[in-house]
């Protein structure tokens, strides 16, 4: 960003108190985009009176302002009116954002832009039609005053890039990105800047200056106290100079040099430790000094920065392959929210309503007060993989808030009306959120000394937010060592000697998502450390060391813990694992949110599927959560994040179901792509060799099961090799051989002697029913469909040998697509299906009238497929084109009733009941007394 803070003041200051929406429009925003944005093309980006399609838009008139480039609209009014307010245009009540909105409507689809500003010339509102098609709510609510800081925040308005959630989002980020690039350039000047102590230098480096430009901007040292400093000084001597401003800052005054030049004696006590170590500083260049001064101090400013986002952003500053290597994803405020929340937060804001609800007459109000004031105070947060401080800064920021709102209740209070806080000190009870009660451990040096430093960006920011609600005074400095963040390895420490556990009432966050097959050498022996000999513990995601560590640190006291962790914590065999592990210590389920995708502030943003587990010792009512449903209260939540009891799911090799048919997974090639046929390579080698036709078969796996294929495969399972001795198969063999024996795997080096042969043969010798072993989350439906005994089933195929119209009904029902959904395992939202999830369905006992209901059912659906010739499996179970498919859909609903009746239970098409009812039948089943 070309940084304007300046030209933003002045232009702040020009338009302060005036501005009529007839008059000054088009100069506002002419200037706007001229001298705050530095566009020398204004006049070009900007349209002005633009007419919206009369036929179309339900108002008839113009558009204030159009910026195509940023895809906004602007709806400008005359200063002093209210953006929030509806009012009567052309027989409708609306506010200027749905006035304008309307105005967007009528434009043609291709021109209608996302972005609605309602402006007042004081202040900008910008609504984000995608998110909010109706303009309800502003996603950004911008003073004019406080353009200057927030300057990052209308960047978007240039045509770069969607506008920010918030403005303190715009900001963090924009300053994440000026410490990496000057993070970049020192890098650069060390002699070896990958080594530990290079690495911990430049760390110490970073932060230190990050923190001087925000305290610098937030008032607590003098305006423009370092920004003077660095600029006295050329290049070739800011080295030394840093070296000698960081020595000073770490002296106490009564230590000070009393001779000290006019600019090391601006700048005050630091404390606190951030200063105190002696780290190298390599040389500066003059890149390097030009951009602290004019990007860093003179062009941004600091005291916006949200130090839950910008501890995310900075340690950004990591290669993309390091966070990768250690499973580091990078966190929200929202996501840290759907943690905190239900772990403590919303019980808190609750306890508030309720005690400011209370009667005044007695001091029942103030009681209530007070005691929530002391439990703010005993909150305890223990987060062992801290990163960057996210979940502790975002806790502490949210509970001082609350604590501010507590205070300022008690101070309205009439019995409290002659009570003054001015000359409060930091330590005093009347404030009692303190970061002595937050701790973390963290393993990265870098992360460690960006986590200590947003904790004291918290701090001050809550200090000054607290100091305007009351009226007390406080010294932000120097800083207070609290020593919460230690680096280590959680996982072969021991937690009490960071904090000893009656001493914490939560533990929160977010531990690496790294798979089993992924881990390192040393994160495996981190597992074994943790586990032990439990047996299967080696088929865990790394991520439940923590869950497992936590359980042992909390013994039988009351803590509640919540982690974010990858969805297959809660699927398929982790479950049995995990939670039977768990569920032996004492622990249970309080809260869950059902898989979504975990999103965060950093460049390469880490798309991963996630649930979120609160547990503890409580074993009361739990509550599930899921992306747009309210929370539901349930009695109990098992591992699987179901509303049903403990029931642990085996790897079966066999059904449940007595008598059942086997399902196994087809054939397996592992041959290098060179048994495999496309159709042309197929019709090339039969117009050479026509013998060749009896030994290509087709090919199916998952993909060409849904979405139909021309794909072949040499089979010569039940064939003479010999006679099929022609050049291109022997060529084909020989890249077979030569693949299978460069494998890590020996079974697969010793397949190399048989090249001719899939590694894995399960192909049936009857006509068998199939369904893919990867389906979208999204179908309503599993896909399962009959397949004649010559097509070659790959291992992407489930099969069972079977032509049962009960069994095809049974696995093409509702209730079996519920019953996946909770136990299959996942890649990102997709389900992988394996046989144990068959294996554990347990079927219904069905009697003769039932099974025919349900075979005629099963019938009718695969008829109303064929009455859609040339639709494969993967359009006909599109939840988007289901309508157009009513006879399909029309034949499930009645499956499905069928197959409900069978079971003995009316559903009403609840999931939720379904899979509960298959739990208790698969633990009646599995009884050691059945």
């Amino acid at each position: 960003m070309a940084g304007r803070r300046e030209d933003a003041a002045a232009f702040a200051k020009k338009w302060a108190g005036k501005g009529d929406e007839k008059q000054h429009t088009q100069l506002y925003w002419i200037d706007f985009f001229t001298n705050v944005l530095g566009c020398e093309d204004a006049l070009e980006r900007l349209r002005f009176e633009v007419p919206s399609s009369t036929e179309a838009s339900a108002h008839k008139g113009y558009a204030d302002v159009l910026i195509p480039m940023a895809r906004a609209i602007v709806e400008q009014k005359s200063l002093g009116i209210d953006l929030s307010k509806p009012e009567q245009r052309q027989g409708r009540m609306v506010t200027p954002a749905q006035q304008a909105n309307a105005y967007a409507q009528g434009m043609p689809l291709s021109q209608q832009p996302r972005y609605v500003i309602a402006c007042n010339f004081e202040e900008m509102w910008v609504y984000d039609r995608e998110r909010d098609g109706l303009c309800r709510e502003p996603t950004l609510k911008l003073p004019l005053n406080e353009l200057p800081k927030n300057l990052p925040a209308v960047q978007f308005l240039k045509g770069r890039g969607e506008a920010p959630e918030t403005v303190s989002q715009a900001v963090s980020i924009e300053a994440g990105r000026i410490m990496g690039r000057l993070y970049e350039i020192a890098r650069a000047s060390f002699i070896d800047p990958d080594s530990p102590e290079s690495h911990h230098a430049l760390s110490v480096l970073m932060t230190r200056l990050m923190f001087l430009m925000f305290c610098e901007d937030a008032g607590i040292i003098g305006t423009n106290a370092f920004r003077d400093y660095v600029r006295h000084f050329p290049a070739e001597d800011l080295r030394g100079a840093l070296k000698n401003l960081f020595v000073w800052l770490d002296t106490p005054p009564e230590s000070r040099d009393p001779y000290a030049g006019d600019r090391l004696k601006a700048l005050p006590y630091m404390n606190g430790g951030l200063f105190r170590e002696r780290t190298e500083v390599p040389p500066l260049d003059e890149t390097f000094r030009t951009m602290l001064l004019v990007e860093g101090c003179q062009e941004f400013d600091w005291s916006g920065v949200s130090p839950t986002v910008f501890g995310s952003i900075f340690e950004g500053a990591l290669s993309h392959d390091h966070r990768r290597k250690n499973g580091q994803h990078f966190t929200s405020p929202e996501n840290i929210r759907r943690v905190i929340g239900p772990l403590f937060l919303d019980e808190l804001e609750d306890e508030f309503a309720a005690a400011k609800s209370k009667p005044t007459a007695g001091g029942a109000r103030t009681k209530a007060l007070r005691e929530l004031h002391r439990r703010l105070g005993e909150i305890s947060i223990l987060d062992p993989a801290a990163g960057s401080g996210n979940f502790l800064t975002e806790s502490y920021l949210c509970l001082r808030r609350l604590e501010n709102k507590v205070v300022f209740e008690l101070k309205s209070e009439p019995e409290q009306a002659s009570i003054s806080f001015e000359g409060v000190d930091m330590g005093d009870e009347e404030v009692m959120v303190s970061l002595r009660n937050f701790h973390g451990i963290e393993i990265e040096d870098f992360a460690c000394c960006v986590a200590k430093t947003a904790l004291w960006i918290a701090e001050k920011q809550a200090d000054s937010e607290t100091a305007s609600v009351t009226t007390r005074v406080y010294n932000p400095l120097p800083l207070t060592d609290y020593e919460s963040i230690t680096q280590g390895n959680a996982l072969r420490m021991d937690w009490n000697e960071v904090v000893p556990a009656d001493r914490v009432t939560h533990i929160c966050g977010n531990p690496p998502f790294i798979g089993h097959q992924w881990r390192s050498k040393s994160q495996q022996d981190d597992m074994t450390e943790v586990f032990g000999k439990l047996k299967g513990a080696g088929k865990l995601d790394y991520v439940c060391a923590w869950f497992e560590r936590a359980a042992q640190y909390v013994g039988g006291r009351e803590i509640h813990i919540a982690f974010v962790a990858t969805n297959s914590i809660c699927q398929g065999e982790s479950v049995g694992i995990l939670w039977r592990r768990l569920a032996g210590l004492g622990m249970a389920i309080d809260f869950a949110w059902e898989p979504f995708v975990w999103n965060s502030k950093a460049d390469d943003e880490a798309h991963v599927h996630v649930v979120i587990t609160g547990f503890s010792r409580a074993h009361g009512k739990a509550v599930l959560y899921a992306e747009g449903r309210e929370p539901e209260t349930v009695e109990h939540i098992n591992g699987y994040l179901a509303a049903a009891p403990d029931v642990f799911i085996e790897n079966r090799g066999k059904p449940v179901n007595d008598g059942a048919p086997e399902m196994t997974k087809g054939s397996q090639p592992t041959d290098g792509g060179n048994l495999i046929l496309s159709g042309e390579e197929r019709a090339d080698l039969i117009a050479k060799h026509p013998e060749l036709e009896e030994v290509i078969r087709p090919y199916v796996g998952g993909r060409e099961f849904l979405n139909g294929g021309d794909r072949w495969c040499l089979w010569f399972a039940d064939a003479e090799l010999s006679d099929y001795a022609f050049p291109e198969i022997a060529e084909r063999l020989r890249a077979v051989a030569d693949a299978r024996s460069a494998s890590p795997t020996e079974s697969v080096r010793e397949a190399a002697a048989t090249p001719h042969l899939f590694t894995q043969i399960r192909q049936p010798k009857t006509d068998y029913l199939a369904l893919p072993e990867v389906s979208s989350g999204r179908r309503k439906y599993l896909s399962v469909g009959y397949m004649n005994r010559q097509v070659i089933a790959s291992n992407k195929l489930r099969f069972i040998p079977t032509d049962s119209l009960y069994v095809f009904g049974l696995l093409s029902s509702g209730i079996h697509a519920a019953w996946m959904r909770v136990v299959a395992g996942r890649l990102k939202s997709d389900y992988s299906y394996s046989p144990a999830v068959y294996n554990s369905f347990v079927f219904p006992n069905a009697d003769d009238a039932q099974r025919e209901a349900i075979e005629e059912a099963a019938r009718n659906v695969i008829e109303a497929r064929e009455s859609y010739p040339g639709k494969t499996l993967a359009e006909l179970y599109d939840p988007e084109k289901e309508v157009f498919f009513p006879r399909l859909f029309e034949a499930h609903r009645k499956l499905d009733a069928a197959v409900e009746a069978a079971y003995g239970v009316d559903f009403n098409s609840d999931e939720e009941k379904m899979v509960s009812h298959l739990f208790r039948l698969y633990a009646e089943r599995t009884a050691p007394s059945a």
